[in-house]
């Protein structure tokens, strides 16, 4: 499974992370088209997300989750040629939208076969490795990019999209030795805390906002550094500071314990990742780049890998608890460009940053209920008769 994890995740960081650099090399694509496109794909992604748990159900006699994962390969590896027919980017649409719906419903999958089976100290280790799997492999997309970048013919940023194919014929392999179903988790209720329910609550609000900062990001990226007249070669290689930042950050959650069940770490990713933010859209300077990429980074990994936890933990590692997960991040992913694309419209990045922090504002309200809520219930149950 971390195999098959390290070979997908390179579609998922084509796809999210590299996409708006493809459409602004080859295609030329504005702002306004960029953001467009970045939320078809994110809607899909939401969608198809949501529905992974439901339909496996509904065809599990005939459809078990290996068989569904192999599917799923075929499909994504099929259209991964069409980035090159045609000088349009017809292509390229097709392949972002299937791949988008692809991801969504394999990710869900994989997040149950990984933590199934497993105590809650044992997913927390086995997420963190899994954590570094897929986010060592999205940042590794981006540096591998920038030989590309400025290329031509079939040596051009659409090689990236292609390699899709050979990735998933590989990752047909490898599924050979993956049991048909998940495992259920063992039995050990003294290991689900009741605080961990409001936790995932309050996580659960996080993380579609963070993932809102990361979808407007994206396409962001590449008309910000171009501005700051950063070379074609060197834009995916700086971007991905705060992919290598988040990869570090998970690899140390799943190490440490001091985290689980503190209102604290979800506090402290919110502000780094909002902090971080803040500098790379704020101030017209590369080293603040780099440092609210960098702080950008951490802020995400601690709210990623919180939210994940939770969600497997308290969802008994069930296809619909990753399913919520990862419609959470296509919510995000829909709401981030969108806001961009309004504030390009409404007159640049003033007015999309201003959309931005108020919709983290709305996305405030609801996290911050659960740890009200915990509060309210432990003052009523140290009241005697409460």
């Amino acid at each position: 499974m971390l195999w098959l994890t390290i070979l997908n995740s390179f579609a998922t960081g084509i796809l999210w992370n590299g996409l708006g650099f493809i459409t602004d090399s080859v295609y030329r694509f504005s702002e306004t088209e960029t953001y467009s496109l970045f939320i078809a794909t994110g809607a899909a992604y939401t969608v198809t997300a949501f529905l992974a748990g439901s339909v496996l159900r509904r065809f599990a006699a005939r459809l078990n989750a290996r068989h569904a994962m192999q599917w799923i390969f075929v499909v994504q590896g099929g259209v991964a040629p069409l980035v090159y027919v045609g000088s349009s980017s017809t292509g390229l649409l097709a392949v972002a939208l299937t791949t988008s719906m692809t991801g969504a419903a394999l990710w869900p999958i994989v997040e149950s076969y990984i933590s199934a089976g497993r105590s809650a100290h044992e997913v927390r280790k086995t997420l963190g490795i899994w954590c570094i799997a897929w986010m060592a492999s999205v940042t590794a997309v981006l540096l591998m990019m920038a030989p590309l970048q400025g290329g031509s013919g079939w040596l051009d940023p659409r090689l990236s999209v292609f390699c899709i194919l050979p990735l998933s014929a590989v990752s047909l392999w490898i599924i050979r030795k993956v049991p048909d179903h998940p495992e259920h988790h063992h039995a050990e209720p003294e290991t689900h805390d009741p605080r961990d329910r409001f936790l995932l609550a309050s996580a659960r609000a996080l993380l579609p906002a963070s993932y809102l900062l990361v979808g407007a990001l994206s396409p962001l990226m590449p008309y910000l550094l171009a501005r700051m007249d950063v070379s074609a070669h060197n834009q995916t290689p700086l971007t991905a500071t705060w992919l290598g930042l988040r990869t570090m950050t998970a690899a140390a959650l799943g190490v440490l314990a001091f985290w689980h069940g503190r209102w604290g770490t979800l506090l402290l990713g919110a502000a780094l990742l909002a902090g971080g933010f803040a500098l790379v859209v704020g101030v017209p300077s590369l080293i603040a780049i780099a440092v609210g990429l960098a702080l950008f980074g951490i802020g995400h990994g601690i709210i990623y890998y919180t939210a994940i936890y939770y969600a497997l933990r308290v969802g008994n590692a069930a296809v619909d608890a990753g399913g919520v997960h990862e419609a959470l991040i296509g919510v995000g992913y829909v709401l981030g460009p969108l806001a961009g694309l309004a504030g390009h419209l409404l007159g640049g990045g003033g007015w999309t940053v201003l959309l931005l922090w108020f919709l983290l504002g709305v996305f405030a309200v609801p996290a911050a209920l659960p740890w009200w809520r915990e509060r309210r219930a432990k003052r009523r149950a140290s009241v005697p008769g409460g």
